[in-house]
């Protein structure tokens, strides 16, 4: 559980505010469904300069959706859970 919320500290650290907003409107199974597209359009990235910046967004983006899905497990939404998540 300790690194649970550690990581879940460091995720809210590096996710910006804007997607934050957005992330947290969205209802648990648009968020499931975004985290699972995020996670396929991460492993088709391919490495090169112009691909860099978007990679970096994907990572943003699923990063907010992991660390709010997490938050709304921890608060009793067990429809939220993802299978990355440690008791």
């Amino acid at each position: 559980m300790k690194k649970v919320f550690v990581v879940a500290i460091a995720l809210l650290a590096i996710s910006c505010a804007s997607m934050d907003k957005k992330v947290h409107s969205m209802s648990t199974p648009e968020l499931k469904l975004r985290h699972t597209q995020v996670e396929r359009e991460l492993s088709g990235v391919r490495w090169g300069e112009k691909m860099t910046n978007e990679f970096a967004d994907l990572e943003k983006e699923r990063d907010a959706i992991e660390l709010e899905l997490l938050h709304r497990y921890q608060s009793g939404d067990s429809a939220a859970y993802l299978p990355t998540f440690r008791h």
